[in-house]
């Protein structure tokens, strides 16, 4: 069975306001139908009097003492209104166009003169500029990690050079550097698939 609501914000605020609206009337009426009873006691009203009748003011309705905190309320915003300056009003801010810095590092100069040697249909000039800077590492190309499948594995190089110079290159020599990086109590179960191999 289909759920009958409005999914929407739109629809909940129209809603909202006609809960509001409805609200407002009822309480309207309620106000009016309670001052045509004090002045005609006694006596059937009809529905025609009740909407003629204008609706009765605050003062009228409430008690003395909720009409003394409503206006302390009312004067205190009044006040907070005059007094709060904006920011900018407080302290002039001067405009500054400040350029942020690049994402990548520049290139240094013997892959830039690759650059300007040949073009790239004879596979020099940029084609071969290109090349060598995606042979680079992404640590020494980008000053932070851009894209955020490039977090995974972000600063590892440098770990990963120490520790296979420890290790001396073997055939599992990168398991401890996993072990180490990631957050797994029992470090990587190789004994159950120790038969695989």
């Amino acid at each position: 069975m289909a759920r009958n609501f409005p999914a929407d914000t739109r629809g909940q605020r129209a809603l909202e306001e006609l809960y509001e609206k409805e609200t407002k009337s009822q309480i309207a009426w309620f106000l009016k139908r309670e001052k045509v009873k004090k002045d005609y006691p006694g006596q059937i009203v009809t529905p025609a009097q009740i909407a003629e009748t204008p609706v009765p003011e605050l003062k009228d309705v409430l008690p003395s003492h909720l009409m003394e905190k409503i206006s302390r309320i009312q004067a205190s915003q009044e006040m907070s209104k005059i007094s709060v300056k904006t920011p900018t009003e407080m302290m002039p801010v001067e405009k500054q166009f400040i350029e942020p810095l690049p994402d990548m590092f520049p290139a240094d100069q013997p892959t830039q003169r690759i650059l300007y040697d040949g073009i790239s249909k004879e596979g020099n000039g940029r084609a071969k500029y290109l090349q060598t800077r995606n042979k680079m590492d992404l640590e020494d190309k980008y000053r932070y990690p851009v894209l955020s499948s490039m977090e995974y594995g972000w600063g590892q190089t440098e770990l990963i050079k120490h520790t296979s110079a420890q290790v001396g290159q073997k055939r599992r020599g990168r398991v401890k550097i996993v072990e180490e990086s990631f957050y797994r109590r029992n470090g990587i179960p190789f004994t159950h698939c120790s038969d695989m191999l």
